[in-house]
């Protein structure tokens, strides 16, 4: 029963993350839109890589906490 709780906060993890990321692009494509400067549209690609990244991490960390849960150990929640 473990494993397939585990699996399923996975899954919506890793669908939550996909959503993100999709939010990341369609950011930097209307940020891109309104523009003409080129630096601010430089700008934006690199905010949509920074925050496509911090998804990917947010998404690497969860799963860590899922597969913890799954073996018994007690995961350190640090401020962030």
């Amino acid at each position: 029963m473990a494993t397939i709780k585990a699996k399923v906060q996975d899954a919506a993890s890793s669908a939550k993350a996909g959503i993100d990321k999709a939010r990341a692009t369609a950011g930097e494509k209307m940020e891109k839109a309104t523009t003409t400067d080129p630096m601010k549209k430089r700008d934006a690609e690199e905010s949509k890589d920074d925050r496509k990244l911090k998804v990917a991490s947010d998404e690497r960390e969860e799963k860590e906490d899922h597969a913890a849960q799954r073996s018994g150990r007690r995961t350190i929640v640090t401020g962030t």
